[in-house]
């Protein structure tokens, strides 16, 4: 990778604060951002070196946003290891699988719905699923908007 411009390490560095506030580690942010710039894929060495950070803490974000479908492994011709670059249309990826998570809750509030009779808790559970549809409905709207505007 080529030296980054002073814009570039501080969108390195701003998306890794940002990305905590989801629940994702400051490294995961770091490496989206390195790979959302970089002109060609990475290697492990590429984002130990750019970030100064451990293979470990690399191979364990990495298996993260691969697992939220974010990132994907590439092996390129001539090349022994391991190459990542953003999936193609990740933020797909990633608003489906809220929807199956908000799917997964669905049943449970369901579930939580026809089984507990105190009243207090039953007005919370209506509370919960009223938002857990809003939300859902408002994520797959948004699904629908980023597909249509390929």
């Amino acid at each position: 990778m080529n030296k980054l411009t002073e814009a570039e390490l501080q969108f390195i560095t701003d998306m890794g604060m940002h990305t905590q506030g989801y629940g994702l580690s400051r490294i995961a942010g770091q490496i989206i951002a390195a790979l959302i710039i970089s002109d060609a894929p990475l290697n492990t060495a590429d984002l130990m070196s750019l970030l100064e950070i451990s293979k470990g803490s690399v191979s364990t974000n990495i298996r993260f946003l691969e697992m939220l479908h974010l990132v994907e492994r590439r092996a390129l011709p001539g090349k022994r290891q391991n190459y990542f670059v953003m999936r193609t249309n990740p933020y797909d990826s990633l608003l489906e699988l809220k929807i199956k998570q908000h799917e997964e809750a669905k049943k449970i509030i369901t579930e939580a719905k026809a089984s507990i009779k105190n009243s207090k808790a039953q007005e919370k559970i209506t509370e919960l699923e009223r938002f857990n549809t809003l939300y859902d409905e408002s994520v797959k709207k948004l699904l629908l908007e980023l597909k249509s505007e390929r």
